[in-house]
């Protein structure tokens, strides 16, 4: 059975955020695709949405992904975007069934 996980994460800004929230999110991708069990870290943004932004992660294990989680860039990411979103982001964690 496979222990891989794949996470979506949504960033919802604040009305004229998406240049400030780039520039905030673009130093923790290029950190996080160098740890160790990631195994795919996009950041998309919404075409009809300028303002909303999904992570799709792709994670070896769930034991790397609790790891990511208390990564300092994450904290950094974390603290920049709090000025810049309408509200909390959305993370769903997700296990492949078929």
């Amino acid at each position: 059975m496979s222990t891989d996980l794949h996470v979506v994460a949504v960033i919802e800004g604040k009305p004229g955020s998406a240049e400030a929230i780039k520039a905030v999110v673009k130093p923790c991708i290029e950190t996080t695709r160098k740890e160790e069990g990631c195994l795919k870290y996009d950041f998309h943004q919404d075409q009809a949405r300028p303002d909303r932004f999904i992570f799709v992660e792709h994670w070896a294990s769930q034991e790397v992904l609790e790891k990511h989680s208390k990564a300092p860039h994450l904290k950094a990411l974390a603290d920049g975007l709090a000025n810049l979103t309408a509200k909390p982001l959305e993370v769903s964690v997700l296990k492949k069934l078929f």
